[in-house]
């Protein structure tokens, strides 16, 4: 992963509304490119880790759950509850980091996701023994996974905006891009992780996952550097979701989070229900398509928008096109090749659509309402993981077919969306630069 540099400031390029010229002076007299390379090396890091965590659960807990006795319901209500907290926290913490700084901000997640995996594992644990089972059982997991919700969100736009902070308008998209392939390449690491660490038990991988979260915290702890006083920090203004700079971004990331979502959440039971596939092996075949949707998405992140430096507009109306036929290929040839290849094309356009709109937001307001508007499109992307399990288990139940023939149509609403947009054809760094220069 290409890690963008800043070498000197250009006050007319570092954002894209008025600048907070103090704040913005002393993060980069702050930091030195070689401080700035640390930092962001570490915080890609923990992205990994993060990624590794998704599909880990994503790809072990549907199987497992069976075994347990907890139904295909229950599973996804469980990744509902802990996206509901997600979306309302990470909004808060995101302002708060604006405030408070980014480091403490970034611990707590890792922290937060590293006991949570330890937790949520020894819960399954408990299952598979006997030592518990029923809605005592059902309970912990719900609880457990939910602490992620809670103290997880805040690491993302915290880590984010840090990167924000550090990058001018024409690097943002890149340097949110290496964030976003980080997590995507912990995401295609995961599946392979996580069926090594089950040779020593079917919860191990949640344990050692989280021994990796462990030490990235200490890690971060002590290595990241942020000399920025949080004192001297402006008290940011409350972003509201009917923000009119950022709104339309907010809609393009809750359609494609819905969509995702839903993907994500059914493709296992679709895996067992349509192709044959059994519960022992379900694991393995699952975490292969989402191991080729994290690689494709890597891919789309490392080489289209960074090698090539696609502004957030073009990779806005791309991604939709590539979620359509990959989507499509799903419930049109249920077969296990023609399903991973379209896992494989919605993962390279999952990884054109985070950065995209993500990158519009944060050049859409100012230096100091970073951790704000990348809290606000965090949620809005979790906020497709509360809406899935609604709207994907009752269309799945119809017909497995059902679910992936909405999303299609989601996808090719999103494109109409993207291309019809005029917030989404202004997000260019380069108009912002000459809109400032015509100052």
């Amino acid at each position: 992963m290409e890690i963008p540099e800043t070498s000197k400031r250009d006050a007319d390029v570092l954002s894209a509304g008025p600048a907070s010229a103090a704040t913005d002076a002393e993060a980069f007299a702050a930091s030195s490119p070689k401080a700035r390379r640390l930092a962001f090396m570490l915080l890609l890091a923990g992205a990994v880790c993060a990624g590794m965590g998704q599909t880990i659960v994503f790809s072990i807990l549907p199987p497992i759950a069976r075994d347990i006795g907890v139904s295909d319901l229950q599973v996804v209500l469980i990744f509902m509850i802990s996206a509901v907290c997600w979306v309302v926290f990470v909004p808060r913490w995101g302002r708060r980091s604006d405030d408070g700084g980014r480091k403490p901000f970034i611990l707590i997640g890792l922290i937060g996701f590293a006991v949570s995996m330890v937790l949520f594992g020894a819960s399954i644990e408990f299952g598979l023994l006997g030592a518990l089972s029923g809605a005592p059982l059902y309970i912990l997991l719900v609880l457990t996974r939910s602490l992620y919700g809670v103290f997880g969100s805040a690491g993302p736009p915290a880590a984010q905006a840090y990167i924000a902070d550090r990058t001018t308008a024409v690097d943002r998209t890149a340097g949110i891009a290496s964030f976003s392939a980080a997590f995507g390449l912990g995401a295609m690491l995961g599946p392979g992780f996580g069926a090594v660490a089950a040779l020593l038990g079917p919860t191990a991988p949640f344990f050692a996952i989280a021994g990796l979260a462990a030490i990235m915290s200490v890690a971060v702890y002590l290595y990241l550097p942020e000399r920025t006083r949080p004192k001297q920090r402006k008290k940011p203004v409350k972003m509201k979701l009917t923000d009119r700079r950022i709104r339309p971004f907010l809609i393009f990331g809750l359609i494609f989070g819905v969509a995702n979502a839903i993907l994500v959440q059914t493709i296992a039971f679709y895996f067992m229900d349509m192709l044959g596939v059994t519960t022992a092996m379900a694991p393995q075949l699952v975490g292969l398509g989402l191991m080729g949707g994290a690689m494709a998405a890597l891919f789309s992140q490392i080489v289209v928008v960074q090698r090539f430096g696609v502004e957030p507009r073009l990779l806005m109306r791309i991604a939709p096109v590539l979620i359509v036929a990959g989507h499509g290929l799903i419930w049109t040839l249920p077969h296990l090749a023609p399903v991973i290849f379209g896992m494989v094309l919605s993962g390279f356009g999952a990884g054109l659509a985070v950065p995209g709109f993500n990158a519009a937001a944060s050049l859409a307001v100012r230096p100091d309402e970073q951790g704000a508007a990348i809290g606000l499109t965090g949620a809005a992307g979790a906020s497709g993981f509360i809406i899935a399990p609604l709207l994907g288990v009752g269309l799945y139940s119809i017909a497995p077919q059902i679910p992936y023939i909405g999303t299609t149509l989601l996808g090719a609403a999103l494109w109409v969306f993207a291309m019809t947009s005029r917030a989404v054809g202004d997000a260019s760094p380069s108009r912002i630069a000459a809109s400032h220069s015509n100052r």
